[in-house]
């Protein structure tokens, strides 16, 4: 054990920790030099005990290098990891000031660690001499609670959309198309078992995806400055109008996109072959529209305290959830708007038919074949509804447009207020 207050990087080294623990991080730059040149450098090897379950919390330790384990043993007998929420480089700092019996044995499991250490008596001696570093400290601790325990939980249909900028939207559009076009192509082979290009008619597809998209996230933000649920009587009932009206607004729209891949199995005029397979598209659209609008920030709200200070992070794995219940949901009414679409003199009820055949495998018939036909009917169609032939494809396509979608946007959106604070001054 050395004292290392004679050697500047160690105390340099130490303040650095010293702000990352959540006692000390309010604590001012002045108090942590003086704390720090208090503290002793020490190192263990492994499997070296620091801490001991039950004894006296008469130090602390903040880690340098190297990993420790947390062993907590219950009354049974039973050991048990120990992990915090609250990720941080201090060890028994939460405990020194009322010098609590230690909760958990700390060692060292790597090949050593290297720690600086803390006695209680020399840090209380301190606080006497500085008080200041007392309330610095009581401040600190209260924010760590606060954001430990806070939890954003906005209700799915009152989720509220960032400011939208317009140019942002048609560029992560313009981006998203080609993906979504090879996609769907793939998707519709895998449904008809007759390949087509990846990216037909893409001087129709782009400009008609950014009007798409577009549609979408300006008409989520004109109903948020237009309507207020609250001010009617069944306020919930609103708000699932304006969540779904997006949806219905931007189908004729999808159906020109959707008509645009089709044309190898529909020779029909685009003036016609578009409305083919519009009653199931509008259901699609609604489950897309409330996926890339509300959904997305209702996970990505839920997602933000595991990614703190990653907010990229947490909008990629929000819009990841989102495009996977999206997928998933859209898949039945994606699957028989496209046969309508391919097979526009087929009636609904023979098209889901065709999608029940072509999604269930021979391993469900065989085992099937000797039941009752209604039992066989009922088995075969829950079959192919929960688990329908190219939903991997669907969804990986929703998963990856919103992804794109959400991530562009919010990628250009930071960079600009980035750029809007640097111009004014705050950064």
């Amino acid at each position: 054990m050395r004292g290392h207050g004679s050697n500047r990087d160690d105390d340099d080294n130490c303040k650095e920790l010293l702000k990352l623990c959540e006692m000390f991080f309010k604590v001012s730059d002045e108090h942590l030099t003086e704390i720090s040149r208090l503290m002793k450098y020490k190192v263990f090897g492994r499997n070296q005990v620091m801490l001991t379950q039950g004894a006296p919390s008469d130090r602390f330790f903040l880690l340098d290098t190297g990993e420790i384990r947390r062993l907590y043993e219950s009354g049974d007998g039973k050991v048990h990891n120990v992990e915090y929420a609250i990720k941080a480089k201090s060890i028994g700092s939460m405990k020194v000031l009322s010098m609590d019996p230690v909760f958990a044995t700390v060692k060292c499991i790597s090949d050593e660690c290297r720690v600086f250490e803390m006695l209680r008596s020399d840090l209380l001696e301190l606080m006497k001499r500085e008080p200041e570093i007392a309330t610095e400290i009581a401040m600190g601790l209260c924010e760590t609670v606060r954001t430990g325990t806070r939890k954003y939980q906005t209700p799915l249909l009152e989720q509220q959309q960032q400011e939208i900028n317009i140019p942002f939207v048609a560029i992560a559009a313009g981006i998203e198309s080609y993906y979504r076009s090879a996609l769907n192509a793939m998707l519709n082979a895998s449904l008809t078992g007759v390949k087509a290009d990846l990216f037909p008619n893409m001087h129709i597809q782009v400009p008609t995806r950014i009007a798409y998209i577009t549609g979408f996230k300006g008409l989520r933000t004109m109903f948020e400055r237009s309507v207020d649920p609250d001010q009617y009587n069944y306020p919930n009932i609103v708000r699932m109008a304006t969540a779904i009206a997006p949806g219905i607004a931007m189908t004729p729209i999808s159906s020109i996109l959707e008509a645009s891949n089709a044309g190898h199995l529909n020779p029909e005029p685009m003036t016609s072959r578009w409305i083919r397979g519009l009653l199931p598209r509008a259901s699609r659209e609604i489950i897309f529209g409330i996926g890339l609008n509300q959904m997305s920030d209702y996970f990505e709200e839920r997602m933000q305290p595991f990614f703190l200070g990653h907010p990229m992070l947490a909008n990629a794995s929000g819009s990841l959830a989102a495009g996977i219940v999206s997928g998933y949901l859209s898949h039945v009414p994606h699957n028989l708007s496209t046969f309508k679409l391919m097979q526009p003199q087929s009636s609904y009820s023979s098209l889901f038919r065709m999608f029940v055949s072509k999604s269930v495998p021979p391993v469900v018939d065989t085992m099937t074949q000797s039941w009752p036909l209604s039992a066989r009917m009922i088995t075969r169609t829950a079959f192919a509804t929960l688990f329908p032939k190219g939903v991997v494809i669907r969804t990986a396509q929703i998963v990856g447009s919103f992804m794109i979608l959400n991530g562009t946007i919010n990628y250009l959106q930071m960079r600009e207020h980035l750029r809007v604070e640097k111009a004014m001054g705050l950064k």
